[in-house]
C-alpha cells in the first residue's frame, strides 16, 4: 500500500465517509463497515478527494488524456475537482465532461456537458465505488458507440472485494471484464484491514479487523 493510499484511507475515516458498526446494504446483506460518499459535501472535502484521484490517475494511468468523465450524479463534481487538481497541482491540462439524464430539447440539444467528445480521445472515467456497475453498463457503450472514444481506465474509491452477479468473481473485476475496461479503485477492503492491523491494539476501530475479514470470507470474491 503507497502512502497516498494509507493517507486515503485517514482521510475517509475523518470525514466519516467510511463508517464501521452494521450497516444493511441494498444487496440485504449486513456489513460491519459502509462507504458514504455523501459526506463529501463541501469545498474542502472534495477538494482533498480530487487529490487523491488526481495522484491516482498518474500512479496507475499517467496523463495523455483529454478529459475526466464523471457520470451523472455523483461523478459529475468528483469530474470537475479532478480536473482543477490536475491542471493547478500535477500540470496536466486536461478537461472535463459529464453526461446529462435528462433528453435536453432546446439549446443545443447535446447529451454531454463540459468538453466535446471526438472519436479517438483519450479519457478516465471518475466514479465512487462500483456495486453492480449499472451505471458503467449504461454509459461506457454511448462513449464507445456515439463518440467512439478511447477510455483509458476507471478511477474508484474503493473495492469491496465482493462476489459479482456471477459468483466467480468480484463485482469490480466483473464489470471490467463484461465491458472491457481497466478499473483502479484507490483502495481495497484488503488494505482496510491492512490498515487498521498496523494501528495500536488500543485503536477503537481494531475490533472490526475480524469482523470485516469474517465478512469477506462470506461474501468476498475467491
Amino acid at each position: 500500500m503507497k502512502d497516498y493510499q494509507s493517507s486515503f484511507i485517514e482521510f475517509l475515516i475523518h470525514s466519516e465517509a467510511l463508517c464501521f458498526g452494521e450497516f444493511t446494504l441494498k444487496s440485504g446483506r449486513i456489513s460491519p463497515y459502509f462507504f458514504n460518499s455523501a459526506r463529501f459535501n463541501s469545498g474542502k472535502s472534495i477538494a482533498t478527494l480530487s487529490r487523491f484521484y488526481s495522484q491516482h490517475i498518474i500512479e496507475s494511468i499517467g496523463n495523455g488524456c483529454i478529459s475526466i468523465f464523471g457520470p451523472a450524479y455523483k461523478g459529475i463534481p468528483l469530474a470537475v475537482a479532478t480536473a482543477m487538481t490536475l491542471c493547478s497541482e500535477f500540470n496536466y491540462q486536461v478537461g472535463y465532461t459529464f453526461n446529462r439524464k435528462e433528453a435536453k430539447d432546446h439549446g443545443d440539444r447535446g447529451e454531454l456537458v463540459g468538453l466535446g467528445l471526438n472519436k479517438d480521445d483519450a479519457i478516465v472515467i471518475v466514479e465512487d465505488v462500483i456495486t453492480a456497475g449499472t451505471t458503467l453498463k449504461e454509459v461506457v457503450p454511448q462513449l464507445r458507440e456515439r463518440y467512439q472514444v478511447d477510455i483509458k481506465g476507471v478511477i474508484i474509491s474503493l473495492d469491496r472485494c465482493e462476489r459479482g452477479g456471477d459468483k466467480s468473481c468480484s463485482a469490480k473485476d466483473e464489470a471490467a471484464r463484461d465491458l472491457g475496461l481497466n478499473i483502479y479503485p484507490l483502495i481495497t477492503t484488503h488494505e482496510i484491514i491492512s490498515y487498521l492491523e498496523a494501528q495500536e491494539k488500543t485503536h477503537p476501530l481494531q475490533k472490526y479487523t475480524p469482523l470485516i475479514e469474517k465478512y469477506l470470507e462470506t461474501y468476498g470474491a475467491a
